[in-house]
């Protein structure tokens, strides 16, 4: 009796040993968090974060300057179609922060012109809907992933090969490669430095449909004085992100795998909506109320 107490024993020690080992593990306890995405005060000015790029971006094997644009705002979407909700009163709508990636960039005597658009939900800090629409002066392409009842569906429409409808297997913890701008902002930042792993999709950004797969990343981050920096490595290379380092970690470069960079130029917080008008951008620059606070 007291031999089967003891491998009892023992079984429970190996157990537990092996618990605590998973816990502490890097990539179980360093996780991205709603951080920013659930923040009132932070949003709750009406205004967003509107943030201007130089960029030099990689097409044809060749850098191609031009500006690049990144809108943050919080606006409800309604939770079967995901589409905005303008009614103040929708009581069923659902909060989300919605990030708008936009960019024109001359590649010879043509344009390539592109906007991304991702919503995530405040409530779970979970991607609702990526959209990505394009033109390459020959050609649109739209591609779109879908988060419904706990499924990924993916539609893709390209001027080369037609519409694809398909549905995605995603991994716990996934993430897409156009978050990053963003997710890179919600990691805990309990620790100066750390690191784990999550599963990551590629761009959606692409004027070819291709295979929707996901493949383990590994996000790090090391914190200096004023600034953090951030390494995501994937199977495609590795992408450098320098944030702030205070809230709301502003995103301040980005280097990515492929060689293309972005580099902040200016950040507002503003209602942009309201500066439409000719001359409204020069204005918009040259009010310092609409700064972010460094």
């Amino acid at each position: 009796m007291t031999e089967t107490f003891s491998v009892i024993a023992s079984v429970i020690r190996s157990v537990l040993f092996a618990i605590a080992a998973i816990i502490q593990s890097p990539a179980a306890t360093a996780q991205l968090t709603p951080g920013i995405l659930a923040n009132d005060s932070y949003w709750s000015d009406g205004k967003a974060e509107f943030d201007i790029f130089e960029a030099q971006l990689m097409r044809q094997g060749q850098l191609r300057k031009c500006e690049l644009l990144h809108i943050l705002f919080r606006e409800r979407i309604d939770p079967k179609t995901l589409a905005r909700v303008d009614d103040p009163k929708r009581s069923d709508a659902t909060s989300a922060i919605r990030m708008s990636q936009i960019w024109s960039i001359p590649v010879g005597l043509i344009v390539e012109q592109g906007s991304i658009v991702v919503y995530w939900r405040v409530d779970s800090a979970s991607l609702a809907k990526l959209m990505f629409i394009g033109s390459d002066s020959v050609g649109n392409a739209a591609s779109k992933i879908e988060a419904k009842d706990a499924a990924l569906n993916y539609t893709s429409e390209t001027y080369r090969d037609g519409t694809a409808v398909s549905a995605i297997a995603s991994p716990a913890g996934a993430v897409f490669y156009d978050e990053l701008p963003l997710r890179v902002r919600t990691i805990d930042w309990l620790k100066p430095e750390g690191e784990f792993e999550v599963p990551l999709a590629p761009s959606l950004a692409r004027f070819k449909p291709e295979k929707v797969e996901f493949a383990p990343a590994r996000l790090s981050w090391k914190t200096a004085e004023k600034s953090i920096e951030v390494a995501v490595k994937h199977t495609m290379g590795s992408d450098r992100f320098v944030l702030d380092r205070e809230f709301p970690f502003l995103l301040r470069e980005w280097q990515m795998a492929d060689g293309s960079r972005l580099k902040m130029k200016r950040g507002l917080k503003a209602d942009y909506w309201n500066y439409m008008k000719e001359g409204d951008r020069e204005r918009a620059l040259k009010n310092p109320m609409l700064e972010h606070p460094d």
